[in-house]
């Protein structure tokens, strides 16, 4: 009774223990959040009062300056330019299809002109100052207007072409200009105001040259007009003017609108795709995300449970971690929930962007995605690193980060905010102080509940490490929701730009983002290098500058004119040019998670080889590392695009199959088998290769012997007693069940590793399959253009290529452990999981008729069998040799002659195929240029889903 007493007591005092360690984690949360909350508030206001700051001095005339003209671009009219007595002409606008959704304007210009004409042996002399005449020319300021805000450069023609039979004949002057509006949609208009006047130096319309002039549109179909003015003969497709001489009395308003009604449409005589990828979907973005998630909770339960991992430490430190991802997961959320706004579309923001305007910040508070990015991007670049230094020393070798390291985890966060307030200007010290103290407050709450044991005695190592990652995580999602910013006055541009300590101090704030990441890879990796190749401290800031250097997105298409270019590096990284336009959409938190990716999978694979150089060993967490790889080869495609990939339910499909077929591959049941098959020394493997040889050449001996011996026993050239002695002497070196024994040996011998190390089998693995995969690899380098930076085309590009290489990885690293007992039988296997993870990631790319679809599908299909194939010989040959013996020695040709005609001819056939199929698309992409979407969130606002 007093045992079952004492047990009941101890049950409820774990129980009364467990309650108050959750009461106190959910304190812990509150505090956190509600800082985060207050210093988020000062910072949107500081915002809001910076904005109209910024606008108020914009609107304020300054002295001696005149403001831009809104006709800026446009050349300055003069009079003396204009074409004399006897002159005329026209302009003929002409629109046109240019690719997608753009449509170009051309602006043809005619005149005739006397030889007399002092226009004339001024064009003749400078043909550029056509730019001059082309403005006063009846029509023609009214055209330039029209086409300005699509011009990229000068807004006018500047050049002409003169031509005359003879001397004293009519000269004839033409110039063509043309412009290009981009992704116009239905209901956009283009004004063309024909009767205006282009002012002069002075504000003074100039008049209108002498002579007969004729202004006329040209519209291709899906567009309308809209018409103010009698013009003087007007069809469906076209309206033209024949505008009056300055001393006629009839002026009037003379209006052309151009209005895109509709798509072209379709030719009659042109088929319609036969099949065409359904467009994604709220839902099924919805479900990707969550089989994400879920791929990654079974990965990081995996490291929990796996051996090696924390189930060999203590139980409470499971717990702290478990405490520590719900925390973090509940801290997300509260702040999503801070300042909810049913204006806003959460499942669109998972497959869209939209543009927030600037100034949209004075009438409310700070936009609830700002706020939900903010976190979102702090997490993921500050936050994050922290935790996976924490974690995964502690998990390698039982220790928790020292106050060095610590440092410089917290050092960018520090510097963060520092260079935020030196971008900004004096009225930002309030926020950056707010800033400073809430993030400390969060801190010291969390490192004194853990140090004073309120969360038991497990979790005080812990308080260390959690309190830094409080502290980054409140202060940075507090300043990556607004990068500060400062303005001033240029005479030189005569308007508004960033202020120049804020574009100095930018330049080192877009190389501090992924300098956390870079911190924790060189942390985790470089002491797992062996002491000969390991770099010093000189030698790790070398790498680390060229590992920020290259992780940056250089090569982004958001881009805005008169920025800096660090502005257009924000836009990428944190979805916002410092003092302009917002980008809302998970596209923001793209680049973020492509330099976690891309830490992980160096930690991932420095980490596989430091358990895998130990001879006849496999590492305690191998198969679970294994699979944590494959998974993320899986993922690189949502993490580097996911707007593209997460609306499709293929991609959750693929999440999923590529965890299964892990699994599949992988099966535990297989653990001490493949730890037996790997402990075979170099002798050992030599010796059962040499048995399985004997046996299958007794096999052989039997088989011609029976069949050589039918006409012998026939025409009793051979007797019965000796054919039957000869019969047993061949069958009595090998077991009684010769097949079974035959099959064992095979697993022995073809199925182990050869007496080499699991990294050396791996390297080797990933080796053959680089040179198997070089065709479709080059393929897509070739067509990787319109990224954003190295880790993307990555990420992106380069997906097909990272599932082949993981999977080859895994076939040498854990040759073993795979399901099959021979190597073409582990191939096989291989094949068929890696080809259905690759063809359901393949769907989102599928955008084009059923031609090209299938043309993809055989091509992927086809590359990966080559790899399977390839791998699968040159692995039985490899494990032969190890044994000094010949491939023929195991692989019996002869038998194999009937089919090997066939079967050759199929191969070579089929890789002629392949080979056709890819030059022939190599050549149409040298000689022809390839439209391929820009990976990047358009800048161009978007109009969100409708619930």
């Amino acid at each position: 009774m007093a045992t079952a007493a004492g047990g009941g007591t101890t049950t409820g005092q774990k129980a009364v223990a467990a309650r108050r360690t959750a009461a106190v984690v959910v304190l812990l949360c509150a505090v956190v959040v509600g800082c985060a909350v207050w210093a988020s508030d000062e910072w949107g206001d500081t915002t809001r009062r910076q904005v109209a700051a910024q606008l108020h001095e914009r609107a304020q005339p300054r002295q001696g300056v005149v403001p831009p003209p809104a006709n800026a671009g446009v050349p300055v009219a003069a009079a003396n330019f204009r074409p004399g007595k006897g002159g005329s002409g026209e302009i003929a606008v002409r629109l046109s299809r240019a690719k997608g959704d753009d449509w170009r304007v051309t602006a043809r210009y005619r005149l005739r002109l006397r030889d007399a004409d002092p226009l004339v042996a001024q064009l003749r002399s400078s043909p550029s100052l056509f730019s001059q005449v082309s403005n006063v020319i009846p029509g023609g300021y009214g055209t330039l207007l029209a086409m300005q805000p699509a011009a990229k450069g000068t807004a006018y023609p500047v050049r002409c072409t003169i031509s005359q039979a003879s001397a004293r004949d009519t000269v004839t002057v033409t110039a063509e200009y043309s412009v290009t509006f981009a992704d116009v949609v239905p209901g956009r208009q283009l004004p063309f105001h024909i009767s205006s006047r282009a002012p002069d130096g002075e504000g003074r319309p100039v008049p209108d040259p002498p002579g007969r002039w004729r202004w006329s549109m040209d519209l291709p179909p899906g567009w309308g007009f809209s018409v103010v003015g009698q013009p003087s003969r007007q069809t469906a497709r076209t309206v033209r003017y024949d505008l009056p001489e300055p001393r006629a009395k009839n002026l009037r308003t003379m209006l052309v609108s151009a209005e895109f009604v509709r798509p072209a449409t379709p030719k009659k005589n042109a088929a319609p795709p036969v099949w065409q990828v359904r467009p994604g979907s709220s839902p099924e973005a919805l479900l990707s995300l969550l089989a994400l998630l879920a791929v990654a909770g079974g990965a990081l339960t995996a490291f929990l449970t796996a051996p090696g991992g924390s189930a060999a430490s203590p139980r409470r430190t499971r717990a702290a971690i478990a405490v520590t991802i719900t925390a973090l997961l509940v801290a997300v959320g509260a702040l999503l929930i801070h300042s909810y706004s049913t204006k806003w579309r959460i499942l669109f923001w998972l497959w869209g962007s939209v543009s927030y305007p600037h100034n949209g910040l004075i009438p409310k508070p700070l936009p609830l995605e700002s706020r939900t990015q903010g976190t979102l991007l702090g997490t993921v670049l500050f936050v994050l690193p922290v935790l996976a230094v924490t974690v995964t020393l502690h998990l390698r070798g039982g220790r928790f980060p020292r106050r060095g390291e610590l440092s410089l985890l917290a050092a960018p966060a520090v510097a963060l905010v520092l260079m935020a307030w030196l971008m900004g200007s004096g009225g930002w010290t309030p926020a950056v102080v707010t800033c400073l103290v809430t993030a400390s407050l969060a801190a010291a709450a969390v490192y004194a509940a853990l140090r004073l044991g309120l969360c038991g005695s497990g979790a005080r190592p812990w308080a260390a490490p959690l309190a830094v990652a409080a502290w980054t995580a409140v202060a940075t999602s507090v300043v990556l929701q607004v990068l500060p910013w400062d303005f001033q006055w240029s005479p030189a541009a005569n308007a508004w730009t960033t202020d120049d300590r804020t574009a100095g101090v930018s330049w080192p704030l877009a190389f501090l983002l992924p300098v956390p990441w870079v911190t924790a890879l060189l942390l985790l990796t470089c002491p797992l290098l062996p002491p000969l190749i390991r770099p010093g401290w000189k030698g790790r800031l070398a790498l680390g500058a060229v590992f920020v250097t290259a992780l940056l997105p250089w090569w982004t298409t958001l881009r805005k004119p008169q920025r800096p270019p660090t502005s257009d590096l924000f836009a990428q990284l944190a979805g916002q040019w410092p003092g302009d336009d917002f980008i809302y959409g998970v596209r923001t938190i793209a680049s973020g998670a492509q330099i976690m990716w891309c830490a992980a999978v160096v930690v991932l694979v420095a980490h596989l080889y430091a358990t895998g150089i130990e001879p006849r060993r496999l590492g305690p967490g191998a198969r679970r590392d294994c699979v944590t790889l494959l998974l993320f080869a899986a993922a690189a495609t949502v993490i580097g695009a996911p707007d593209t990939w997460l609306p499709y339910w293929t991609t959750a499909a693929a999440l999923f199959m590529a965890w299964a077929g892990a699994h599949l591959l992988l099966p535990p049941s297989r653990a001490e088998h493949a730890k037996r098959l790997h402990r075979l020394t170099g002798a050992a493997h030599a010796r059962v290769l040499n048995s399985l040889a004997r046996a299958l050449l007794f096999a052989e001996g039997r088989h011609r012997f029976l069949t050589s011996s039918r006409g012998t026993l026939a025409d009793t050239s051979l007797p019965a007693d000796d054919w039957e002695d000869k019969w047993q002497s061949l069958r009595r070196p090998t077991a009684a069940d010769a097949a079974d024994e035959t099959a064992r040996l095979k697993g022995v011998a073809l199925g182990g590793s050869g007496g080499r190390t699991a990294w050396h089998n791996g390297r080797t693995a990933v080796a053959a399959t680089a040179l198997l995969t070089l065709p479709w690899t080059v393929w897509t380098a070739w067509q990787a253009q319109g990224y954003s930076g190295v880790p993307e085309a990555v990420t992106v590009a380069g997906a097909p290529t990272c599932v082949w290489l993981a999977h080859g990885f895994v076939y040498g690293y854990l040759y073993p452990w795979l399901r099959g007992n021979t190597p073409v039988a582990k191939a096989g296997w291989l094949w068929t999981v890696m080809s259905a993870v690759q063809v359901l990631l393949l769907v989102p790319r599928l955008r084009v008729p059923q031609g090209p679809v299938a043309l993809s599908v055989f091509l992927l299909l086809a590359q990966s069998t080559v790899l399977a194939l390839g791998l699968a010989l040159y692995w039985e040959i490899r494990l032969v040799r190890r044994a000094d013996l010949l491939w023929g020695h195991i692989r019996n040709f002869r038998r194999l002659s009937s089919l090997a005609t066939p079967l050759s001819a199929i191969l070579v056939a089929t890789m002629a195929a392949v080979a056709t199929v890819l030059a022939t698309t190599w050549a149409n992409n040298v000689t022809s240029p390839v439209e391929t979407p820009s990976p990047s969130p358009s800048a161009t606002p978007s109009t969100p889903e409708r619930p």
